[in-house]
């Protein structure tokens, strides 16, 4: 199911702005049972964003009403919600654009989430090094170019995803995930104020590990110092939280915490 504006289509017009500049933003989200997990996260990252770049939302209930015809009678699927700019402006400028595109859409939930929830993936470093942005940092733009090229570096790997420093050296998040480590009881994640993207999982790990009083640092870390970690786990809204079984070398087998966290957090 695609929805561009409301109506079922798949087309989109070449001098659209998201195409030529990836001038826009979206959010992605699990659907369970014909419902959207953590919905209200997800308005208020799109809200953010909208606000950030100057592009206006529809009314969220045209939002709601448009959302609830793309997941009706989904079972387990992932929901994307994209806006542009639309069309309009010359070259790099967005002067007269008056009318954003949205396009919803719903894909299969990938089915080995449920595995890696249960058994833990490997972990290894990898090369492609993030740039530093701060005005950029924490939104999830259509921008994806380092994404893309982080893809094609884990595709020649032989492990599950990959852990992604800054151009300083400092941890990030993996390919399409925020991190996380245990170390002496304390939860440690990165500072994402130079790059990366503020999870909507992300939000309600930090959540639920306030309400459970486990101590939080959002650090600046490098990837050496995540040799001496008690466990680590990695998330984003359509995997969960997923423990990691091996990072290098280096075999963890306590994902104790990581289930305590895994059983607890749900959609209120």
């Amino acid at each position: 199911m695609m929805l561009i504006n409301g109506e079922p289509n798949r087309q989109i017009s070449p001098a659209d702005r998201g195409l030529a500049y990836g001038d826009g933003f979206f959010t992605t989200a699990k659907v369970v049972r014909g419902k959207v997990e953590f919905w209200r996260d997800h308005v208020e990252r799109l809200m953010l964003a909208s606000k950030k770049f100057a592009i206006e939302l529809p009314s969220l209930l045209t939002l709601f009403s448009e959302v609830q015809t793309a997941i009706a009678g989904v079972e387990l699927g992932c929901l994307k919600i994209l806006i542009t700019r639309g069309e309009g402006g010359r070259g790099y400028s967005g002067a007269g654009c008056e009318n954003p595109t949205r396009i919803i859409s719903v894909t299969p939930w990938p089915a080995q989430y449920q595995l890696w929830q249960r058994s833990g993936i490997a972990l290894a470093p990898c090369q492609y090094q993030l740039g530093l942005n701060p005005q950029l940092a924490g939104y999830k733009t259509l921008n994806r170019l380092d994404q893309v090229l982080i893809k094609q570096e884990l595709e020649s790997l032989d492990v599950d995803d990959v852990i992604v420093c800054d151009i300083n050296g400092y941890v990030v998040e993996s390919s399409a995930a925020n991190v996380f480590w245990f170390e002496q009881g304390t939860l440690y994640t990165p500072d994402l104020s130079q790059a990366g993207v503020n999870g909507v999982m992300r939000k309600q790990v930090l959540r639920c590990a306030e309400q459970l009083e486990i101590p939080v640092n959002i650090v600046k870390f490098k990837l050496d110092q995540l040799a001496q970690v008690d466990s680590m786990f990695i998330t984003n809204t359509l995997m969960g939280l997923v423990p990691i079984k091996q990072f290098q070398q280096r075999v963890l087998t306590d994902f104790s915490l990581v289930q305590r966290l895994q059983q607890e957090i749900k959609d209120d």
